[in-house]
């Protein structure tokens, strides 16, 4: 949500994420905080409201929040306290980071066909990594008897990703007009809301989505689509100077690919070597199948 004024523009950003361990509280902030400086925002102050159910344990939401608010503080975020509320109806504990900013500009979306047409499509670091990580902390026990232990650890590495103000930084030195997150639904969701929201088509390479190893992994193992996993950290631009996007991107330690371009029709197309499809609309994330039964 924004609220415009003449010269200042206030936003806020909530984002909910289940699961029953510490770090569900640290994907929400992640991505609540990311999606507040894409759009601009400055001077983010958050807040925290948790649900669960009566089995869940209690001390594990309370180490939740603990972890949300020193990480705050290591990041200049300003902490506003944090509500608590059993919920019967739910099969797992939902964490809700609500976060406020303000921008002194209005990054407004450009006109669409007009402007966008013509542009390049870039993605930073990996699909699917954020439900990844969740998926992990989810059914570590599991997943420690059929991994090695290197395997793990790598994982568990790159929670240090999840959140992307450098890249975002670049991207406004660049003056580049569009940024978005990938969120719940994943890259295949994410393409099909930009595409909505520019009016425009877009024309983009399946094999320039990168991937990590480990992702694909881990949801073969769950029979998870990669494509359809939510990914906070991960970031789409719409750029008129894309290599120079991407390699300035490179420089500062994060992957990024050119995935295509933007056209001025409403075919929404990957190509995946000589097999074409169009994005459908969203289907429900991916993460939600490590749930399914619980409760």
């Amino acid at each position: 949500m924004r609220l415009k004024t003449e010269n200042v523009q206030c936003m806020s950003e909530s984002v909910t994420v289940y699961g029953t361990t510490r770090e569900t509280g640290l994907h929400a902030l992640a991505a609540a905080v990311n999606a507040l400086e894409a759009a601009g925002g400055r001077q983010i102050a958050v807040s925290v409201s948790a649900e669960y159910p009566a089995h869940a344990e209690k001390d594990t939401i309370y180490k939740t929040e603990k972890s949300i608010k020193k990480i705050c503080g290591e990041k200049g975020i300003s902490y506003m306290g944090a509500l608590f509320s059993e919920n019967p109806l739910l099969p797992v504990p939902a964490v809700t980071v609500h976060g406020m900013a303000y921008s002194e500009q209005h990054r407004d979306t450009p006109d669409g066909k007009r402007q966008m047409q013509g542009k390049a499509v870039v993605l930073s670091k990996w699909i699917g990594m954020d439900g990844m990580l969740q998926i992990a902390a989810e059914r570590r026990g599991e997943l420690e008897k059929h991994f090695a232990p290197a395997f793990m650890r790598d994982v568990f590495s790159y929670r240090q990703k999840l959140f992307s103000e450098r890249e975002i930084e670049i991207a406004s030195d660049m003056g580049v007009p569009v940024v978005r997150q990938i969120l719940r639904g994943g890259i295949f969701a994410a393409l099909w809301e930009l595409a909505g929201e520019l009016g425009c088509g877009l024309d983009l390479d399946l094999k320039k989505m990168s991937v990590l190893q480990e992702t694909v992994e881990i949801c073969e193992y769950f029979k998870i689509n990669p494509y359809q996993l939510t990914s906070a950290g991960s970031l789409l631009f719409v750029t008129d100077d894309a290599e120079q996007l991407a390699r300035r991107l490179r420089e500062a330690g994060t992957e990024s690919s050119v995935l295509g371009y933007v056209t001025g029709g409403r075919d929404k197309i990957i190509r995946n070597g000589e097999d074409i499809r169009h994005i459908d609309r969203p289907a429900p994330d991916e993460i939600f199948k490590i749930y399914a039964g619980k409760g």
